[in-house]
């Protein structure tokens, strides 16, 4: 009866122990979280630093890694202890599109082929897939592609000129306006580094047509150069007789009353009809100047210069021609005889 009362106390003893034991454990350990670059994982530690903790976990440091809180801290319950471990820090150009970030992988073709563009079509990388990452690394993609695109499109308006006797000579009036037109174009358009490198029109349909713009132009008190087409004012005209000269064998034909060397567009007129230096428009034979004079020339009449006998011949004699005197004066007329 005595052997089975102590047996039970010991019994009753052990289990004392074995209590305060465990409670003694529990009131030293603590629940504490570990985010090691980014991966998250909790633990029941007795540790009294985190410096301890990482030893008992058998984690390592890297000279560039981080910790929060410091490895010095006291452990406490709940705590929540963050590894960041260095990486370097690469700059990523895509097809023109730029980023920075930090990586892990080794090498660059790593780091492509976690783009998942390691069989991308017409792939360029530089540097090279096998180049070894390092920081500050600048790493260019160039990949191409081809996409059809639908466009709308503006049709550019004309613009016609009409000209008018009902407005003064160099006025204008919009008498209507234009508008552009519209269409829709299909277009097969390459790329590759994120730049259009071709472009193919695959199809044009146009939705509406452009609506011309209408100009008014004055030519009142004009007359319209028959070989250019241009239109010069004038401020009187004279019907006139006219004759036609060239140079003599002599060498004396090309001295002129005005001291000019004779050239197509010089005529001989009478200065007390139209002044030596004026500018002046002769019906079938264009612009010119009045820069001559001559004996048989009085009154009503124009002698015009040619280079050749043939040209004077052909020309001959004619009767009521129309000569205007130009209103702009400062008229370049071998210039403007250039065009003929």
């Amino acid at each position: 009866m005595k052997n089975r009362s102590r047996i039970a106390l010991l019994i009753v003893a052990l289990f004392m122990l074995c209590a305060v034991s465990i409670t003694a454990y529990q009131s030293m350990s603590k629940i504490i979280t570990l985010v090691d670059d980014g991966k998250v994982t909790q633990y029941e530690t007795d540790a009294s630093s985190v410096k301890e903790l990482l030893t008992q976990l058998k984690v390592t440091l890297g000279d560039k890694d981080t910790v929060q809180p410091a490895l010095e801290t006291e452990i406490e319950d709940n705590m929540k202890i963050t590894i960041e471990r260095w990486k370097p820090t690469v700059s990523y150009t895509e097809n023109g599109e730029t980023v920075e970030f930090k990586t892990g992988l080794t090498t660059v073709g790593d780091i492509i082929d976690a783009k998942g563009l390691i069989n991308a079509e017409g792939l360029a990388v530089e540097p090279s897939l096998e180049t070894k990452i390092t920081d500050g690394m600048k790493i260019t993609v160039k990949t191409k592609k081809v996409e059809t695109v639908n466009e709308t499109r503006q049709i550019g308006f004309e613009t016609k000129v009409v000209e008018t006797a009902d407005l003064a000579f160099g006025e204008t009036k919009v008498k209507q306006e234009g508008k552009n037109g519209l269409k829709e174009v299909s277009l097969e358009r390459t790329y590759f580094g994120g730049e259009v490198v071709d472009e193919k029109v695959l199809n044009v349909n146009v939705t509406q047509e452009p609506t011309e713009k209408i100009v008014l132009k004055g030519v009142q008190n004009s007359i319209k150069d028959s070989f250019t087409g241009k239109s010069y004012a004038y401020t009187k005209v004279y019907e006139m007789e006219a004759t036609a000269y060239t140079n003599g064998n002599d060498g004396w034909g090309n001295r002129t009353a005005s001291g000019m060397t004779t050239f197509v567009g010089m005529v001989a007129v009478d200065p007390k009809v139209i002044p030596l230096g004026t500018k002046i428009y002769v019906e079938g034979y264009g612009i010119a100047i009045a820069g001559d004079t001559g004996g048989a020339i009085k009154g009503n009449i124009v002698d015009l210069f040619f280079n050749s006998n043939k040209e004077c011949y052909q020309f001959g004699r004619q009767y009521g021609l129309n000569v205007y005197v130009l209103k702009d004066q400062d008229v370049d007329v071998k210039a403007e005889r250039k065009a003929y």
